[in-house]
């Protein structure tokens, strides 16, 4: 399966760059896409708030890696954008009712019935460490034998076991796996020395890396993917996906997107442009 997504992904940058090539200049970049937009020469983009540095609220201003990439896309088309802060429980109606054009999938837990999604993010879960790395844990083989935590139920513990069963198909010691309840107490044993790593999701992972104050790091590669984030658009508005999909293939083909992403310091395990 992911193979047949990368050979998508890489079709649509192709046809999109002989389309720049074959098409007149002026026509290259513009579409006329009113009748797909909730409002004419607007792109109406739902934006529930998923955290730094992915939608996040400063200043009184929407910002975030999610919020760039909407704008790039909308700069690609000629379009305003217009962004709609909304809670993450009221998205999927919007999009449902066309009251937006788009809605960002990082802030649900599922797919919406009846969408396309256009990925611009590949969320998962991640293994991370304590900060200047003591234990020297580079990659997943280092963990054999080791301690670490996990959170109860979640994808991240599901994680943790299928690398134990590696370990013991490789006839190496697994790991001492410890699960908590919660995902604000799973941290602790990394943060007080007692364990070499804890196994969490995206969100929260690219949050602690990023802060300063962290005693606790995110580990690049060892990483578990879960499903692909972007724009949800109507199933049914074809013209819209396309928009959309093109402008996406346009920024992974210029470096635009490599750029967004490293300028907001997301590691280069989430794009599924790779």
């Amino acid at each position: 399966m992911k193979g047949t997504l990368m050979a998508r992904r890489l079709r649509a940058i192709a046809l999109f760059l002989l389309a720049l090539v074959a098409a007149p200049a002026a026509s290259a970049h513009y579409v006329d896409l009113n009748q797909a937009l909730h409002r004419a020469n607007t792109l109406t983009v739902g934006i529930a708030l998923t955290g730094q540095p992915f939608a996040y609220k400063r200043d009184g201003a929407l910002r975030g890696f999610e919020i760039e990439v909407a704008r790039a896309v909308a700069e690609a088309h000629g379009l305003a954008l217009d962004l709609v802060r909304l809670p993450r429980s009221q998205l999927a109606a919007a999009l449902a009712a066309g009251d937006i054009d788009t809605a960002n999938t990082l802030a649900l837990d599922a797919e919406p019935a009846g969408v396309k999604i256009v990925p611009y993010l590949v969320v998962g879960d991640h293994l991370m460490v304590l900060r200047g790395n003591p234990f020297r844990i580079r990659e997943a083989d280092d963990l054999s034998g080791r301690v670490t935590s996990v959170t109860s139920g979640s994808s991240a513990e599901r994680f943790a076991h299928d690398l134990n069963r590696e370990f013991e198909e490789a006839g190496r010691a697994p790991m001492h796996v410890h699960s908590f309840p919660d995902d604000r107490w799973t941290h602790f044993p990394v943060s007080m020395g007692h364990a070499q790593g804890y196994f969490t999701r995206t969100v929260s992972a690219v949050a602690v890396d990023a802060d300063p104050d962290s005693r606790n790091r995110l580990v690049e590669g060892v990483f578990h993917p879960v499903r692909e984030v972007g724009f949800a658009i109507k199933a049914d508005n074809d013209k819209l996906h396309h928009a959309v999909e093109h402008a996406v293939a346009a920024m992974v083909a210029t470096g635009k997107y490599r750029r967004l992403r490293e300028e907001h310091g997301l590691p280069v395990d989430l794009s599924p442009y790779r």
